[in-house]
């Protein structure tokens, strides 16, 4: 027993470092480009990602935590069909966005973004494989593995050609090859599964019916995270874009170690819902939730003394922020983990329409917002943060209010089934 509880904490520390040495590389080709050609660079940066990222998400169809998650036995054939075709569905939408918003002059970093979002996307199907043998070790060494070469890469791009657009595309050739050893490694151990009889197309049926919630879920937390931007971008400046995208890496690392915690904990999740059934896992949900927020609290304090001086100390001069705008970050950073806790929850019990329901409702009261935002002339990167946390905080209380409503039910059938008898 000491063995297994030992085991799963390295492998959640090797998915979590894995996932924040990829944050960290994100983080770090922000703060390149912000020293080589300030905060416009990272605006338009920040912005192609806000267009691309929320296409990509959602054509994934959440086939991942599908490959993780599902009950049914089905082909990896189907899979790889349905990625394949989200991909291609992708690079059209994406395309066409940028004909209609994007001026010609910037295509060359928007095609350098499009590539890397088509490596990451075939790289994450089968990192899914991997994550099924639970060979979270090996997880996280790619992750940190290409999260290194594409630091590496570009700071050397950088120092020689101070070119933005030439260190984009070498970080796709990096992204290229990261994939590329992501599937042979995937390949080379698959994991052992039920025989699957049914036709290919009743397999792609099933997980497009179980794959829409999810992509709506998780495209939904994508405009989420991008929506702030958005509204920074109605209100300000791209150079306003470029400090509010750089300040609100704060958050991104958190999404991204929510990310990770959800990765490492959705086999062990499946086992205790197995073993002991949901009224045992959602208390241990709860458990691991308040405790994280504790644990991170005192963090928002140290973000709000040190964040203004710190932000401009790293970027520079023109990286102005206000405290205001770090204190709502921070707490939003706080509640970032409990809540992908929360949504780990509804996985493994297959409620996958759930999160897509509050997200929903979320990037409403986010837009209404940002409205009030402007017509109370906040300023804009006040505006994004505001909307950064009521977006983390409406996930969150909705995650937990439907959790609890099928707690509520589950007891309500119990009890009617022991009148019955």
């Amino acid at each position: 027993m000491t063995h297994n509880v030992t085991g799963h904490r390295v492998a959640i520390l090797a998915v979590s470092t894995g996932n924040i040495a990829g944050a960290a590389a994100q983080w770090y080709v922000v703060w390149l480009f912000a020293r080589f050609a300030g905060p416009e660079a990272v605006g338009v940066y920040s912005s192609f990602i806000a267009v691309m990222a929320p296409i990509f998400i959602t054509a994934q169809l959440g086939l991942r935590n599908l490959y993780i998650t599902l009950q049914s036995a089905v082909s990896w054939r189907a899979y790889l069909f349905l990625r394949l075709g989200g991909i291609a569905a992708a690079v059209v939408l994406s395309f066409g966005a940028l004909v209609m918003l994007a001026p010609t002059q910037e295509w060359s970093v928007a095609g350098a973004i499009l590539v890397i979002k088509i490596a990451n996307s075939t790289a994450d199907l089968y990192l899914a494989r991997i994550q099924r043998t639970e060979r979270l070790g090996a997880f996280g060494a790619l992750l940190m593995l290409d999260a290194l070469v594409t630091m590496m890469a570009t700071t050397a791009v950088m120092l020689i050609s101070g070119s933005v657009v030439t260190a984009l595309w070498v970080g796709a050739a990096v992204a290229i090859l990261g994939a590329a050893v992501t599937v042979f490694l995937a390949s080379a151990t698959p994991p052992e599964g039920r025989t699957v009889r049914q036709p290919l197309t009743q397999d792609i049926r099933l997980l497009i019916t179980h794959g829409i919630p999810l992509a709506m879920s998780q495209g939904i937390q994508s405009v989420l995270t991008y929506l702030p931007l958005v509204i920074v971008g109605s209100i300000g400046t791209t150079a306003d874009i470029g400090v509010f995208a750089s300040a609100a890496y704060l958050v991104t690392f958190a999404h991204l170690l929510g990310a990770s915690v959800q990765t490492a904990i959705l086999p062990a999740y499946r086992r205790h819902l197995e073993g002991q059934g949901p009224a045992a896992l959602r208390q241990m949900n709860l458990r691991n939730g308040y405790l994280t927020m504790a644990v991170l609290s005192p963090m928002v304090v140290v973000a709000v003394a040190a964040g203004p001086a710190l932000l401009q100390l790293v970027y520079g001069a023109d990286f102005e922020i206000s405290r205001l705008a770090v204190f709502l970050f921070a707490l939003a950073a706080m509640i970032c983990i409990p809540t992908y806790l929360l949504s780990s929850f509804h996985l493994v019990l297959n409620r996958y329409w759930v999160m897509t329901v509050v997200g929903m409702v979320s990037i409403a009261v986010v837009g209404v917002s940002g409205i009030s935002s402007g017509v109370a002339e906040m300023g804009a990167i006040e505006a994004g943060s505001m909307a950064v946390l009521v977006g983390v905080l409406c996930r969150y209380i909705g995650a937990d209010l439907m959790a609890r409503s099928q707690q509520a039910g589950a007891l309500s059938t119990t009890d009617r089934g022991g009148a019955g008898s």
